[in-house]
């Protein structure tokens, strides 16, 4: 099935975007940003709930670069913006950071290939995803190879 071929190039590639984000100068910058934003009260607002922190999101869409560029390598393409809609994602407690988990239904040549979740830890206190993404195939689809 495609979707288990390229399920190791895929998680590959997310953990390479963690990996070159964490040392990037684009880093800086997020975590100036996170920084401000919880002085400016983000954190503790009504908004927090319903809409992501900017720093996060465009920090995950950055790190999400390279699993993109994988993906449409394979022809593979998805029903939502990286890393998943925030209103239906997930968010618990790990140990001692918070982990977010999206869902993104995986297309190939116009059929459902499998359905991802992508799984951010970070932090809400300071700026920092302390483990890399993890990727999961939740749910696979009938055979469209």
């Amino acid at each position: 099935m495609l979707a288990l071929k390229i399920y190791p190039k895929l998680h590959e590639s997310l953990r390479k975007g963690w990996e070159d984000f964490n040392d990037s100068e684009e880093y800086k910058l997020f975590d100036n940003f996170f920084e401000f934003l919880l002085q400016a009260g983000f954190d503790e607002s009504r908004y927090r709930k319903s809409i992501p922190n900017p720093a996060y999101d465009n920090a995950a869409k950055t790190i999400g670069k390279h699993f993109l560029a994988t993906a449409r390598q394979f022809e593979i393409y998805f029903d939502e913006i990286f890393p998943g809609n925030f209103s239906i994602s997930e968010e618990g407690e790990e140990e001692n950071f918070e982990i977010r988990v999206f869902y993104l239904t995986a297309f190939y040549r116009n059929k459902p290939l499998c359905l991802f979740s992508i799984k951010f830890s970070h932090y809400h206190q300071k700026f920092c995803f302390p483990l890399p993404p993890e990727l999961e195939i939740v749910k696979l689809y009938e055979k469209c190879e």
